[in-house]
């Protein structure tokens, strides 16, 4: 509950910044920004590292299309990031292993949104459908005797939902900020790999990665 207070009371104060506007646009294409979830779990996993990035820079593209007070949506955005790994300092754990992974993700996403007071039409609300594809490669080293060198492959595909309202300011002309308040929700299984350099063993097991936190976005839109 506090998490909605507080994410509502966010977009709330967005918008009575915005300023009421003409007639939307039919099209509407822009730049995401940012994306930050303040509220996504900690993951300390190579598997799903993904969820250790709370937010990422200017990693979309967004296209929309309006017929009077319904629209539809889409965005792709790509994200990579590179983590270091160590249970713990190897100087105080003689057993643990340390390495460094690096996970790209991509997401397609479908949706529409409605303005539901006509005299507000900066105010929506929307719901987008995406498909979610990621993997990761690593390799870790250390261990007991300090022989481990194992390559860890991850690979997941699968589709969430992202449910919210967003605001649209006018900064200048046909330009605006557009930040939105989504809670979003992806449960994807994950295929993980793991070969061994030395002994040349390997294996493959499943994992799953479960999402569940509201999160903000912020697009430079252009409309015309």
């Amino acid at each position: 509950m506090l998490r909605i207070t507080l994410t509502t009371a966010l977009l709330m104060g967005l918008a009575l910044t915005a300023h009421a506007q003409d007639t939307p646009h039919r099209f509407e294409v822009g730049l995401e920004m940012v994306n930050y979830s303040p509220f996504a779990k900690q993951t300390y996993n190579y598997a799903n590292s993904q969820l250790n990035d709370k937010a990422q820079w200017a990693s979309g593209a967004v296209f929309r299309y309006n017929l009077g007070r319904f629209g539809l949506r889409s965005g792709i955005s790509y994200n990579t990031s590179t983590d270091k790994t160590s249970d713990y300092p190897l100087s105080s754990c003689a057993d643990c292993v340390q390495g460094t992974t690096t996970g790209k993700d991509l997401r397609v996403r479908l949706g529409a949104q409605y303005t539901p007071i006509a005299k507000a039409p900066w105010l929506y609300a929307f719901s987008d459908f995406y498909y979610r594809r990621y993997t990761s490669e690593g390799n870790f080293t250390g261990g007991f005797c300090g022989c481990l060198d194992t390559d860890v492959n991850v690979t997941s595909d699968g589709v969430g939902n992202s449910t919210g309202l967003g605001v649209k300011i006018r900064t200048w002309k046909h330009f605006y900020l557009n930040p939105e308040v989504y809670y979003d929700v992806l449960r994807v299984p994950n295929s993980v790999s793991s070969s061994d350099r030395n002994s040349g063993s390997y294996f493959q097991y499943d994992t799953r990665t479960k999402l569940q936190a509201p999160a903000i976005r912020v697009n430079a839109i252009i409309a015309f």
